[in-house]
């Protein structure tokens, strides 16, 4: 069959601090397997592809402006092969719904006889709720898709029924959705039976030209995955439903291959790990920095998205950096070991600390990732993460970003908001908190201890204190920074953070005009 991958351009507000997307991983491995399977993929990756545009995002679903960051939905409909057989979509955020709303009806429009397929953390996540807000929607693969829509393409492409596939929600003509949800957590294929990403179908050259990387630029960068699942089960997060509580580990070497592949192919030479956690297990993460240093390439890579303290002792710091790892992120979450038990987060936060100092002195760049306003969080609570960041700030750590708890779809906090009647996917107000989640100042809070102004008066609080004895400590700190942002040279995720998102305000007073191949986002 011939087959489209779509990944939609992506709205955010006037100021958001975010970062903009990367390359899409899970398209390239679901794109991957399409093609190993005989069948002829087109990708579209409309966010990089239209890298310097930006127009309003015309609704009247939401009571603020928001902005269209990539190809709009008529350019990206346009660049679909005429003679496409399957479109699928991958549907990541919960916040870009509206959006993705209006790029599946202006599809069906241009094609009516394709079948439309939807994968993703957030299809996952309320598959009922997509089904029925937009119902030229066919099918959504639900979690890890590799194998699924292996399962669906082929028995669509001989006319089979599709009745017996696990792990996929549809419609019968009258009747309810049909969720066939049973495999949650055993997996068909072992992760190392998984094709690499086929990066060949995505535009390599522009997210090498945009300098684009989840992490911080250091180089032509891709992002990779060492491993599947997460074997914890924190109650913010979505991704037990989305992965499973399995952790499966890739062979070392075959990794490792995939990243000198493209080390040498595409002249790769930093790499995000997208690991839901990346390191658990001491042996495993010896022998991957072993193996990178044997092969001699002259690489960097960082871990973006947060892992866990209790593997990284001296050692394991010491080979990581040797190795290549300059950035790493640490996800505590909450400085209030009452708020780590009552999300069910198993951390240890002197063993942290300590996991920190060891990172800082072999010489990597650490952020930490914060959550405040969790529905039971207390003022106190608040102020144990306080001094936890001021904790942190002495033992090493160059960055922190407080994020203001948002209930996302799949989580087990937002099962028990949605049980309490306090948020509801269908309430346009709901939407709206979720949208406006990365602003400066965000929208609603659901916390039942503080009003929604001491919430975000502490996420201000938790800037104020953690870069403030930041720069105290090390008076350095201060002017590299300053010197980060004027060189263009960034060396923390922050720093990138913060380029990025001046850039964006810049982008949406141009309106709908693009602005000039010359200027890269990064900066």
């Amino acid at each position: 069959m011939k087959i489209c991958i779509i990944r939609p351009a992506v709205i955010h507000r006037e100021v958001a601090f975010s970062h903009m997307p990367s390359a899409p991983l899970g398209p390239a491995y679901i794109a991957a397997m399409l093609r190993a399977d005989g069948h002829e993929v087109q990708a579209i990756d409309a966010a990089v592809e239209g890298f310097h545009d930006v127009e309003k995002f015309q609704t009247d679903k939401l009571g603020f402006d928001t902005y269209v960051f990539g190809l709009n939905i008529e350019r990206t409909i346009s660049r679909i092969d005429p003679h496409t057989d399957v479109i699928c979509f991958s549907f990541m955020y919960t916040n870009n719904w509206y959006y993705d709303q209006e790029l599946l009806i202006a599809a069906r429009q241009r094609f009516p006889h394709a079948v439309f397929i939807a994968g993703g953390e957030h299809v996952t996540a309320a598959p009922d709720f997509c089904l029925d807000t937009a119902p030229e929607l066919d099918y959504i693969v639900l979690g890890e898709g590799e194998s699924t829509i292996s399962e669906l393409v082929s028995s669509l492409a001989q006319n089979e029924p599709v009745d017996g596939i696990l792990r996929l929600a549809y419609r019968k003509e009258q009747q309810p959705v049909v969720n066939n949800n049973e495999r949650r957590i055993k997996r068909v294929q072992q992760v190392n039976d998984i094709p690499w990403p086929a990066w060949d179908l995505f535009p390599l050259e522009k997210y090498f030209q945009y300098k684009v990387s989840y992490g911080v630029y250091r180089g032509n960068s891709l992002p990779v995955m060492a491993s599947r699942g997460c074997p914890y089960d924190c109650t913010f997060c979505s991704s037990p439903q989305m992965w499973g509580k399995k952790y499966s580990l890739r062979d070392v070497k075959d990794f490792v291959d995939e990243m000198e592949y493209y080390y040498k192919k595409y002249n790769v030479v930093s790499f995000d790990f997208f690991d839901l956690t990346a390191i658990i297990y001491k042996d495993w993460i010896v022998k991957l920095c072993d193996e990178i240093m044997r092969r001699d390439m002259q690489i960097t890579y960082q871990i973006p998205a947060g892992t866990r303290a209790e593997a990284i002792d001296h050692e394991v710091a010491q080979k990581l950096y040797q190795s290549g790892c300059k950035n790493i992120t640490y996800a505590p979450e909450s400085g209030s070991p009452r708020v780590l038990k009552a999300i069910k987060k198993r951390v240890k936060l002197p063993d942290m600390l300590e996991s920190i100092r060891h990172s800082y002195r072999v010489g990597m760049n650490i952020k930490l990732n914060i959550i405040v306003g969790f529905p039971d969080e207390t003022h106190l609570d608040v102020w144990k993460t306080l001094w936890f960041l001021v904790q942190s700030s002495w033992y090493g750590a160059h960055d922190m970003y407080p994020g203001v708890f948002s209930p996302y779809p799949g989580s087990a906090l937002y099962d028990r908001l949605a049980q309490e009647g306090r948020v509801d996917l269908y309430d346009g107000k709901y939407m709206m908190a979720i949208v406006s989640s990365h602003d400066l100042w965000p929208g609603d809070t659901y916390n039942d201890k503080m009003s929604p102004t001491a919430v975000k008066i502490y996420s201000i609080l938790m800037f104020v204190f953690f870069y403030g004895s930041n720069f105290l400590f090390r008076p350095t700190r201060f002017y590299k920074l300053v010197r980060n942002l004027v060189t263009r040279q960034y060396e923390s995720r922050a720093e990138s953070v913060l380029a990025q998102t001046f850039t964006k305000l810049r982008l949406s007073k141009h309106g709908s005009a693009p602005l000039k191949e010359s200027q890269p986002l990064t900066g």
